[in-house]
């Protein structure tokens, strides 16, 4: 009898990732694990891995670091893959960081081991004009300020092909560390063009604030941006009414959010009807704003979104109505509620959106799109709250500060508190031995003598003038204990530019210990008495260092202190040496507090250690006791917020965007200021009163095919967009939107099992994008597949499975709600091998969607026939891999349509090559 040449046989075609075919390690979860070959591994880490971000079975540390391992074994067996690798991985998939990061390593890993190659893959993955200066910052960051050359020519073809006019008023501004200026000098750029020169010019010396610097005439875009915000509101009006307003601004490398600014007003019909055709679907927070979390943490918003993280929010719903005057209008309601912990009924991920910045009395910034949701003051008459957007905002609006946000970790105590800021103050860390430099006689230094000898390190002190250098070895080749409290701080080895604390859980006592010894080593307690004979004062920390004073003020608000964050430029000091001025390296920030009540408040917190400044803060607080909470400016109607001044607001080009929804106030807080749930510009323009004509125009060109194909963006962000449409009219179009966004999926004949992973690990964010969990990834993508199946079903599994009854002629949206109210999102363990037993029926190929975290029930590819296929979609990376690697054994990674077109090729006996 035949065994082999059998009429069902099939050419064994093989895909990209190499499996073993035998267990090698185990799951997460206890069950086998087969290991794969570097290249598939780090394929499959890198297109699920959003760095810094933990997953359920790993954390980020552990995670990123495996990426780094493998991303540095590859580079040194075969960079020209890595190259082509982390080319796609920046383009096709859309991996920023990763690729970024990935480029940085094996730069790193070649330059060590003297390989060349490195420059090109440093130049592959910067697409955009930002990435050179990031490059440069995360290399500086890890490796130090020695780049070697192979990264510098990588970064300079990266900035010459990148850096135009457009790009700069986008790009460039105060709140990054590394500007194009810098980019340009540390990485020798050459211009291509006597504009580019004339551009890397300007750029240098408006980074050295030349004095008396003018507009080079050659830079159009430049000089066309400036004419344009000098125009009168008037002339705007005009040009939108004549259908020439979105043409002036793509000239002047303007977008359609600075539309209200320009006008000095709100946005009506005729303007939004005349910028509609340059717009996009919805926005909000900027990537890198930082929200407060219950644990007394920040996180950036794009991580927020990510993890699905809780965030604090208002309790109650604040008195926002219209202010009307006469009789019978009743009292209003000042209070605000208490800041509590709130889950959010949504976590949005807008996509790249023109964006402005906002800037406070206080120092805080925050980029936002013109369209997302403020609470202010209002300007004049009645006291009230009042809405507003982005837009809308004016220089002396004032928005809230929240003064009541009492919620911290439980990590760390007062004692480690003021020996991390004192050490991130006055303390040496990047040698082999801890130092600390002080008067010898002041309570600091008393401290740290006592501190070092209760963990039992030596003491070694040597004068110098009136200050002392104090280091505390410890016996030798033994691991410094005083090293190691500051390592698992993660301040150990970082240069004083870069000093910061690691955003986590620390206590509150913690926190104070921190600002205690902060103050002591690197502030000031200042006492002043001004014309009138009036006595008052100041508290001051100033550092080089820009995250940790945003963490200092950070902290202090969050303790009740309303404070101020400035920032002194680089200049020419008064000190000489051979006859030539010194000049600073870096921008000192001062963190001040400066308020009475703050002072007050600030007073009966600290616990200083040095005697004249204890004792001076002490007087102050004495002398200004009496003196209560303005009512103006910087303090509020309630005394649990006070109000910062809106000081500046001017466009910062585009940036990725993200938000969250919280109900009952629609309030949280970024970066230190209360601000709003995000608005979708479906909703403006009903609001409006956009015309049926006008919204028939969007409406085709949300569900055009190819603008959906442009857009690149995974289908749940139109689901998002459909379940928040504020009018019916956008509904089919959203419909068909979705449609188009999975229609590369292709048909596939026979009957189709399809498998979708909807355990307890699946519940965990899906980093390719924000919006979603693993699980709903999972679904609508299985979903999807089945509408293309001659024949499928369809099982949600765990420890078991549960059949979802497909309905012919049903739309995906319909499908994708059926799902979620019938209880197909199960929880639990994972017995993916058991539910193949249990479901397989003679199916022509099975289909699994999954993290590969197995419980029990051993490889679910011996569950079923040897000659059947197996497509597992990897959706998380772990290290381990569900099933055995062989013939019909096949594993993807990086969930899209156009992944499950390679289901047909491995059919037809093609083989498949990695997609770049």
């Amino acid at each position: 009898m035949a065994k082999f040449n059998i009429g069902a046989s099939r050419a064994a075609a093989q895909g990209p990732i190499r499996t073993d075919s035998t267990p090698t390690g185990a799951t997460h979860e206890g069950g086998p694990g087969f290991a794969r070959e570097p290249k598939a591994e780090l394929f499959l880490l890198a297109v699920a891995n959003m760095v810094g971000e933990n997953t359920f079975y790993e954390t980020a540390g552990r995670r990123d670091s495996r990426f780094s391992a493998l991303v540095r074994q590859v580079a040194l067996t075969d960079l020209e893959w890595l190259t082509g690798f982390a080319t796609w991985l920046r383009g096709e998939a859309n991996m920023r960081t990763a690729a970024l990061v990935l480029a940085a390593e094996a730069a790193k890993a070649s330059v060590d081991a003297g390989q060349t190659g490195s420059r090109a893959i440093v130049d592959a993955v910067l697409q955009r004009a930002d990435e050179p200066g990031e490059m440069l910052s995360y290399w500086i960051g890890h490796y130090g300020k020695k780049i070697p050359k192979p990264v510098k020519r990588g970064v300079a073809d990266a900035a010459a092909r990148l850096y135009n006019e457009k790009s700069y008023l986008k790009w460039d501004s105060d709140s990054r560390g590394v500007r194009f200026a810098d980019v340009i000098q540390l990485a020798h750029v050459d211009p291509r063009t006597e504009w580019q020169s004339t551009l890397f010019k300007y750029a240098i010396e408006a980074r050295l604030s030349v004095d008396g610097l003018e507009l080079p005439a050659r830079l159009k875009t430049l000089c066309a941006n400036a004419d344009l915000r000098g125009t009168d509101a008037a002339t705007i009006n005009r040009w939108a009414r004549e259908g020439l307003l979105a043409d002036k601004l793509a000239f002047a490398g303007m977008t359609w959010e600075a539309v209200p600014s320009l006008v000095n007003g709100p946005w009506t019909r005729e303007l939004w009807e005349s910028i509609i055709p340059s717009m996009g679907y919805m926005a909000c927070l900027a990537e890198g704003t930082p929200i407060w979390l219950a644990d007394g943490s920040t996180a950036p918003i794009e991580e927020v979104v990510a993890r699905r993280l809780p965030v604090l929010s208002y309790d109650k719903a604040w008195d926002t109505r219209p202010v009307k005057y006469g009789a019978n209008q009743g009292a209003r309601d000042h209070s605000v509620g208490d800041l509590v912990p709130t889950m959010p009924s949504a976590w949005l991920d807008t996509g790249v959106r023109p964006v402005a910045t906002i800037r406070f009395a206080s120092g805080r910034t925050v980029e936002a799109t013109y369209d997302h949701r403020w609470v202010r003051q209002r300007r004049g008459g009645r006291q009230a709250w009042e809405w507003t957007v982005t837009g809308d905002l004016q220089a002396g609006d004032r928005v809230p500060v929240p003064l009541t946000a009492n919620y911290f970790g439980d990590e760390g105590d007062a004692w480690d508190g003021y020996f991390v800021g004192a050490m991130l103050g006055d303390g040496g860390m990047t040698g082999v031995t801890p130092e600390f430099h002080g008067d010898p006689e002041d309570g600091a230094t008393a401290f740290m003598r006592e501190y070092a000898t209760k963990h039992g390190c030596e003491v070694a002190e040597y004068a110098n003038g009136r200050i002392v250098r104090m280091r505390f070895p410890f016996k030798q080749w033994k691991r410094n204990p005083l090293a190691e409290v500051l390592r698992t701080y993660e301040v150990w080895g970082k240069r004083c530019e870069v000093k910061a604390l690691p955003s986590r859980p620390f206590s509150r006592e913690f926190w104070i210990g921190v600002l205690s010894g902060l103050i002591d080593t690197d502030g000031c307690v200042r006492e002043r008495v001004n014309p009138k004979g009036t006595r008052h004062g100041s508290i001051e920390y100033a550092t080089v260092s820009r995250v940790l004073a945003v963490q200092v003020s950070d902290a202090l608000l969050r303790l009740g202190v309303t404070n101020t964050v400035r920032t002194r430029a680089v200049r020419l000091g008064t000190s000489m040496v051979a006859g030539r001025a010194i000049q600073g390296r870096h921008p000192i920030h001062i963190v001040e507090v400066s308020r009475a009540t703050a002072i007050g408040r600030l007073a009966t917190l600290l616990d200083l250690r040095i005697s004249y400044k204890a004792a001076a803060l002490k007087r102050i607080a004495n002398t200004i006791g009496h003196v209560k909470a303005a009512s103006s400016e910087m303090h509020g109607y309630d005394e649990r917020v006070a109000l910062d001044r809106v000081v500046s607001i001017e466009d910062a080009g585009k940036a990725r965007t993200y938000c969250v929804t919280v109900h009952t106030s629609s309030l949280f807080v970024a970066n230190g200021l209360v601000t709003g749930n995000c608005l979708r510009n479906l909703r403006n323009f009903d609001q409006a009163g956009v015309s049926d004509e006008v919204a028939a125009e969007v409406a085709a060109r949300l569900m055009d095919p190819e603008q959906v194909a442009k857009s690149r963006q995974l289908p749940m962000r139109y689901l998002s967009a459909y379940r928040a449409a504020p009018s019916l009219r956008w509904a089919h179009a959203l419909e068909k939107a979705l449609d188009a966004a999975v229609s590369n999926i292709p048909a596939l004949p026979g009957r189709t099992l399809i498998l979708i992973d909807t355990s307890g690990s699946m519940h965990a964010g899906f980093s390719k994008d924000g919006t979603l969990m693993r699980w709903d990834a999972a679904t609508i993508f299985g979903l999807a597949l089945a509408r293309r199946c001659a024949h499928a079903e369809v099982i949600s599994y765990s420890n078991s499975g549960l059949p979802f009854p497909l309905r012919s002629g049903e739309s995906l949206l319909k499908s994708l709600e059926r799902w979620k109210s019938g209880g197909f999102f199960i929880g639990g363990g994972t017995n993916t091998a058991g539910t193949v037993r249990a479901t397989f029926d003679r199916h022509d190929r099975v289909v699994i969607l999954t993290d590969e975290q197995n419980s029990w029930g051993g490889d679910p590819g011996s569950a079923m026939p040897q000659q059947v296929p197996l497509y597992t979609w990897n959706l998380a990376g772990y290290q381990h891999g569900h099933a055995a690697g062989g013939p019909n054994r096949h594993t993807f990674g990086g969930l899209s349509d156009r992944a499950f077109a390679m289901i047909p090729l491995l059919e037809r006996g093609e083989d498949c090559d990695w997609p770049f």
